[in-house]
């Protein structure tokens, strides 16, 4: 035997939906089923309620003459028509108390009783069988002074039927299937409107918790407009937001003691090497000390980079900050036989909202890593345009899987160099992720390209 496993939906809404659905069609197949088993009991209830009815309504118009015998009923509320004109089909007595007929629609002396049974009065709703024709009749009192009389009312099965199949039917199943279609374009708009409105706060919280970066984590989701049976969710990702950000706290407060904590030692130690005499000097044990401390300022630096109020946005023109990288970086770059081309495109005329110094120190690092990386007699690009910069080199580049790593701290390819410790990008993708800018490495014709976009929110148009 196979089971049929049922997927869920993924959709919160779509799953709630789905049970409503689902909850409507069950209670429309009970109330189908309900109706097949009961609606012939239910019917033969209501033709004999309905005679009871309808008899009580005669008797209330029963006409009496001077003698308070009964002539007959009210023609101005019961038409003589609906007795005359259905004389096989319905019947009207009125009687003493000793069945004694009265007054009769059809001229037929007979109390109306079941076959075989005599005039009861105490029988309030029976059937009988007239000229071979199933009628549901009805008996009941009608008081004149001191004397009760009874009145009969009998009324054809057939009649009834046939009006129920050409008339009750047909416009009962219209005004069902017009109800139902109703009800269920009613209940979906109203379904999916309670459902937009119900689950909007949740969506707001996800915006949210998507924009929470390393540099706010300080931030947190807001359960006053939650729903009650989120609220104990989003707490606990708020609460595993105060752990997250006291470990990245500690973590940060680690690199920048411990990069305050060396760079004296290394001062120090590298006065010691200096004091030595040259011919019993190390060669190369300066150039290790200048190695650590660089590593040591990398890691300074990068703790910095890390934390957002460390960081005082300002208009700044781009123009300014770029000739002053590129004239900073020159030096570096005459001394690798490279030069650098700053070339500024038409579009360029706006200010961005930036950190002048960390703006210099992210175009520093990409210019430096770029020149280590440009062969001798190279030509280092920054290109400057109304959406960001981009510099590239003329180096050997990196593979395309390794385009992902580039921006990992510590991670140096296969061409790596003695020098650096894999930090300097590092630093740029803090820098620019503090500015809610984005960069990405490509593969140019030639060496390796980095591209920093500026998204238009963060442009300001240069008041002139």
């Amino acid at each position: 035997m196979r089971f049929v496993t049922i997927r869920w939906p993924r959709s919160f809404r779509a799953r709630l939906l789905l049970v409503y659905v689902a909850g409507m069609a069950l209670s429309a197949a009970l109330v189908g089923v309900v109706v097949l088993v009961l609606a012939e009991p239910f019917n033969r209830y209501m033709l004999e309620s309905g005679a009871v009815d309808k008899a009580q309504q005669i008797a209330a118009r029963v006409q009496f003459d001077a003698t308070g015998v009964p002539t007959g009923f009210d023609h101005t509320v019961i038409e003589h028509w609906a007795f005359s004109s259905l004389q096989e089909e319905v019947a009207a007595r009125i009687l003493d108390s000793q069945g004694v007929v009265h007054f009769t629609s059809d001229g037929n002396k007979q109390p109306l009783a079941p076959e075989g049974a005599q005039f009861d009065p105490s029988r309030k709703a029976f059937q009988l069988v007239r000229h071979g024709v199933v009628m549901h009749a009805a008996t009941v009192p009608a008081r004149r002074g001191d004397t009760t009389w009874y009145v009969q009312f009998a009324l054809s099965d057939r009649l009834v039927l046939q009006v129920q199949q050409s008339i009750g039917r047909p416009a009962l199943f219209q005004g069902v299937v017009a109800t139902c279609v109703t009800f269920l374009v009613v209940f979906l708009i109203t379904t999916q409107f309670t459902l937009q409105r119900a689950l909007r706060p949740l969506r707001v919280a996800s915006l949210k918790a998507q924009r929470i970066t390393p540099q706010s984590l300080g931030d947190r989701l807001d359960l006053q407009s939650l729903p009650s049976e989120l609220v104990p969710l989003v707490d606990a990702f708020n609460r595993a937001l105060d752990r997250l950000q006291l470990g990245f706290q500690t973590q940060q407060e680690f690199l920048a003691n411990a990069a305050h904590e060396l760079k004296t030692p290394l001062a120090l130690i590298r006065a010691q090497v200096e004091m030595e005499a040259p011919e019993t000097r190390n060669p190369h044990l300066l150039q290790d000390i200048d190695r650590m401390a660089r590593q040591v300022q990398q890691l300074l630096l990068l703790a910095e980079a890390s934390e957002e109020r460390n960081y005082r946005m300002e208009a700044c023109d781009p123009r300014v900050v770029m000739m002053e990288a590129s004239d900073f970086m020159d030096r570096v770059a005459q001394r690798g036989h490279v030069q650098i081309s700053l070339i500024f495109e038409d579009a360029v005329g706006t200010t961005w909202m930036a950190d002048r110094g960390a703006v210099f120190t992210l175009l520093k690092n990409l210019l430096e890593n770029a020149i280590q990386h440009s062969p001798a007699g190279g030509t280092v690009y920054l290109r400057v345009h109304a959406n960001g910069f981009s510099v590239s080199d003329q180096g050997p580049g990196v593979a395309p899987e390794h385009l992902e790593k580039l921006f990992e701290r510590f991670w140096r390819g296969a061409s790596r160099r003695d020098e650096g410790a894999g930090l300097g990008l590092s630093i740029c993708q803090e820098i620019v992720s503090a500015h809610g800018w984005h960069i990405e490495a490509r593969l140019g014709d030639s060496g390796l390209q980095m591209h920093v976009l500026i998204p238009s929110l963060a442009i300001n148009k240069l008041v002139e």
